[in-house]
């Protein structure tokens, strides 16, 4: 016995089980064959004979990979302080310092150990029989060794206990060489907390109390939530960059939060970090135009969904790379647990109370997985990661500048609603909007009477009880001969709205008296009544007018699209 294996345990092979798999396979294929002799009646011989061709080759290459293991003498697995003896490579030796990384895959009747090569050592690897000759696009990468443990006497997670403790031992040796040495310092954990540091920014900065923990609509909005207008018609298309940072609640944090965690067990060690982040983010960019493009306008969307169902996307796409066996077989099925139900209703919108935007997850489903499929073809087999990895580092970079350039627009947007006087009164702050329009009236004397009325309007939608007593103030400052002081009069109670209409001069001040009619019904509770004036207001007034603004705003508060 060698110095450097003073620790080794051997693992023969479980031929009974092997046994009865081969003679499984032998009977399939003899009944397949004596269903090429006697074919049913109602088939084409042509037919059967082609499907059992088919057979008789997966056979051979299945048997090509059995029959060694049956056959062989050698044990299966060899695990030493100097290394591992793969089953598939029996006269090498794997040093601990070639294994990258590794990976535990079970499933129903498989349990396999993926070790990840370095590609120097990988390349000196030479297989044994027939499987040497097969080509590597049918038999795996070299880079990435699987040993079966469900094919080898033992308990499995014995088997796997002594692997992880060696392999443990030999890195921690290697670690602290290198430290002592100078190659490499100390390593520091990083957490992933930018989500929750996002989500902490909405319940600070939100224009509105959030909701149980949960930030409003309205605030969702100003942070920078996706909403069809604001970046078709006034170029806001930043939002499609902020949107996946935040997310409408804590329960929608915390399932992306798990469902990254999961997605990166399944994929970043075989893809590596850099690209990994990027299909993430060229996914949730593909969600976000997906969300403004399907669903209703008035839908604001929010969350890393779309960038997470990419990478399940990306996965599956990617695990053909592996062909078939147990490793492609978990990730699809791994991926598939949480891909298929984000994409049932994937042309549904998220409208009214629902909160899952399958718009989103189609969107980035289908970003995902074109990038996925695309990076396979250039992705050559010895190489353990893909290529172009600074062009995704590059991707992701300008990803997050973009982002982080949108706390401008987004800071700037926000002061200005919070000292905006009309946003605070369709946002329902009637206190606040209250005391901006009174400061309006000082600011903007020719427009005072105006500001007036709608502070007038806010201190009666907040219940203050001076509303009136302010209002009959303000209308005898105004001069009694010009307008608009007959609406003074219609608040007050001296005019109904008839009266009001009878006396605007032109059709500007007939849309103006529409308007305010609108409000004197809603103050009265009359919504119907109310409705129809601010939809005729809304079509008969210039749209730089305020009252253009308030039917506007009165109506999407009415809920009339």
């Amino acid at each position: 016995m060698k110095p450097e294996e003073l620790r080794r345990t051997e693992y023969v092979y479980n031929k009974g089980k092997l046994l009865l798999v081969f003679l499984v396979m032998v009977a399939t294929t003899a009944g397949v064959i004596w269903l090429g002799f006697h074919p049913p009646r109602d088939k084409d011989p042509h037919v059967i004979w082609f499907f059992v061709s088919l057979w008789l080759a997966l056979f051979c290459i299945l048997a090509s990979l059995a029959l060694p293991k049956l056959l062989s003498k050698r044990p299966g697995l060899i695990i030493s302080t100097a290394g591992i003896r793969a089953p598939n490579f029996p006269d090498q030796i794997l040093p601990w310092s070639a294994i990258r990384s590794f990976d535990r895959v079970q499933a129903k009747y498989s349990d396999v150990i993926v070790l990840h090569l370095e590609p120097i050592a990988a390349r000196t690897l030479t297989r044994q029989w027939l499987v040497g000759r097969l080509p590597e696009w049918l038999t795996g990468s070299r880079a990435k060794v699987s040993i079966p443990l469900q094919v080898l006497r033992g308990n499995p997670n014995t088997i796997f206990d002594q692997f992880v403790e060696l392999l443990s031992e030999a890195y921690e040796a290697e670690r602290q060489a290198m430290q002592e040495d100078g190659s490499i310092a100390p390593n520091d954990e990083d957490e992933a907390l930018e989500p929750i540091a996002v989500y902490a920014g909405e319940l600070t900065f939100g224009l509105e109390p959030p909701v149980a923990g949960t930030p409003t609509n309205w605030t969702l909005f100003v942070l920078g939530g996706t909403f069809r207008q604001s970046i078709v018609e006034h170029g806001q298309w930043w939002r499609l960059f902020t949107a996946p940072f935040m997310h409408g609640g804590i329960l929608h944090l915390a399932f992306n939060c798990v469902s990254l965690w999961f997605a990166g067990g399944l994929f970043e060690r075989l893809i590596g970090w850099r690209w990994f982040a990027a299909i993430f983010f060229a996914s949730a960019l593909g969600g976000s135009v997906a969300s403004v493009w399907i669903n209703a306008p008035n839908t604001i969307g929010v969350g890393a969904s779309g960038g997470i169902v990419g990478l399940f996307a990306a996965v599956i796409a990617a695990s053909f790379r592996f062909r078939s066996g147990p490793i492609a077989d978990t990730l699809r099925i791994g991926a598939a647990q949480i891909l298929i139900p984000s994409l049932l209703p994937f042309l549904s919108a998220a409208r009214g109370g629902e909160n899952i935007d399958y718009a989103g997850h189609f969107g980035g489903a289908l970003i995902g997985a074109a990038l996925s499929s695309l990076l396979l073809a250039f992705w050559p087999r010895e190489r353990p990661t893909p290529r172009f990895g600074a062009a995704a580092t590059a991707f992701s970079t300008l990803f997050v500048i973009i982002a982080a350039a949108s706390l401008w627009p987004i800071s700037n947007t926000r002061q200005f609603i919070v000292n905006d006087p009309m946003a605070n009164y369709f946002a329902g702050k009637y206190e606040q909007a209250a005391t901006g329009f009174a400061v309006r009236t000082a600011e903007n004397p020719p427009t005072a009477p105006y500001y007036h009325l709608w502070r007038f309007m806010a201190q009666s939608r907040g219940n203050d009880t001076k509303a009136i007593a302010d209002l009959k103030i303000a209308a005898s400052k105004t001069d009694q001969g010009t307008w608009p002081y007959p609406v003074f009069s219609l608040f007050l109670g001296d005019l109904k709205p008839d009266e009001l209409m009878a006396k605007a001069a032109d059709s500007n001040q007939r849309c103006e008296a529409t308007f305010y009619n609108g409000e004197w019904y809603l103050l009265g509770g009359n919504t119907q009544e109310a409705r129809q004036r601010f939809e005729a207001a809304l079509s008969s007034c210039p749209t730089t007018y305020m009252e253009y603004d308030g039917a506007k705003g009165e109506l999407n508060s009415l809920g009339v699209q």
